[in-house]
């Protein structure tokens, strides 16, 4: 597919437009990279310091800076970035990730994710570019619905495997009976971007800052993207630490009781530019289909790797609660931020958003598979 800049009043035809990507160590970052290189003719810059510079005349120019080379949070560095390259886009993936960090250094934490993204809206406003700035499904709080989640996700994977289209929300399998037991605890709807936010952890409360304080500079003008449980082939993230488990340790304990949904960097990225190529703004949820809990996912991607030989033998994975893991935890000293037990997010609206000018779709349609399919495609690229 050949990558194109939409209409834009601020640029001559051939003058290339400009997307910077902050945070370019992080996964996101390498993943919007490798999917830019992949599917179109873009001119991808590798630069190794903020004085480096390579204007090839294709229709975008895409620069990945690292934090020394920009600093989110020193508004300075920003103008004198933005001065040098003059994006028409900014991408922001940098962000302070460490959840359970964060309840012992919230002041920090709120300097990344909501002070930076605020200095990164500011510039934006001034220089007349755009802003997609990446959040999180924890600045929701959710529920302890756990089992019935899972007998609905059941129903739902069992109608697709037969061929069965499910349109309803997944919380109508636990509403199917016509005689519902009154004291039965329902399973919440996956969230929808009109649902309040309500986090619980100084990591999930700066991220609602951070999305507010943007939206406050740029109002409609700004795009917002949350999206849960990322992972990929770079970096830290939870399957590359589980299958390095897997190869060391002879069982792993898995928290069972926190109902999410997985994420395949790559289908992220690939949603992202489908955005900005369109030059789409407002507030989206981003996600793989369906649901599991992290037991389930470890599961999933012990039974998948094993598949493709990059494990050479099982391990006993043993489902454990949240409040007997974060015993554990506090028995070696260590605390842990209370997260939410339920964050699956709808992707309705982006994805209805998206079709509706799918002459810039990406063709593949991985960004809208199973997280099991998501998952595989991920693993295949290791083995």
């Amino acid at each position: 597919m050949k990558i194109v800049v939409t209409e834009a009043s601020t640029t001559e035809a051939n003058i290339p437009q400009v997307v910077l990507i902050t945070g370019a160590k992080s996964q996101l970052a390498e993943a919007l990279l490798r999917i830019a290189a992949n599917i179109g003719e873009l001119a991808l810059n590798s630069i190794t310091s903020a004085n480096s510079s390579t204007n090839t005349g294709a229709l975008l120019e895409l620069y990945a800076l690292s934090r020394s080379q920009l600093d989110i949070t020193d508004a300075a560095n920003i103008a004198a970035v933005f001065d040098q390259y003059r994006p028409s886009w900014v991408i922001n993936c940098a962000a302070y990730n460490a959840v359970d960090a964060a309840e012992h250094d919230a002041i920090e934490a709120n300097r990344v994710n909501a002070l930076g993204p605020e200095l990164l809206a500011q510039q934006c406003l001034l220089s007349g570019a755009r802003l997609l700035h990446v959040s999180s499904d924890y600045v929701f709080g959710g529920q302890a619905v756990c089992e019935i989640a899972h007998a609905a996700e059941r129903v739902v994977c069992d109608a697709r495997e037969s061929g069965v289209e499910q349109h309803q929300n997944p919380d109508s399998a636990s509403n199917s009976n016509s005689n519902p037991n009154p004291n039965q605890v329902h399973l919440p709807r996956p969230f929808v971007e009109l649902d309040a936010p309500k986090p619980f952890s100084a990591y999930g409360k700066s991220k609602l800052l951070g999305e507010q304080r943007v939206v406050a500079v740029l109002g409609d003008c700004a795009t917002i993207v949350r999206t849960s449980w990322l992972y990929g082939q770079d970096g830290h993230n939870f399957v590359n630490t589980m299958l390095n488990l897997m190869r060391t340790q002879p069982s792993l304990q898995v928290i069972a009781d926190q109902i999410g949904c997985p994420t395949w960097s790559d289908a992220l990225a690939k949603v992202i530019w489908q955005l900005v190529m369109q030059q789409r703004s407002g507030v989206f949820h981003y996600s793989a289909q369906g649901q599991c809990s992290w037991y389930e996912f470890a599961s999933e991607i012990q039974r998948q790797a094993l598949a493709l030989n990059l494990l050479s033998q099982p391990v006993d994975i043993q489902p454990i609660t949240s409040a007997h893991y974060a015993k554990q935890a506090l028995n070696r000293g260590v605390g842990l931020a209370k997260r939410p037990s339920y964050s699956v997010l709808n992707s309705g609206k982006l994805r209805s958003t998206l079709v509706t000018n799918n002459t810039q779709s990406i063709p593949d349609n991985v960004e809208w598979q199973d997280w099991r399919q998501q998952l595989n495609c991920m693993l295949r690229r290791l083995s």
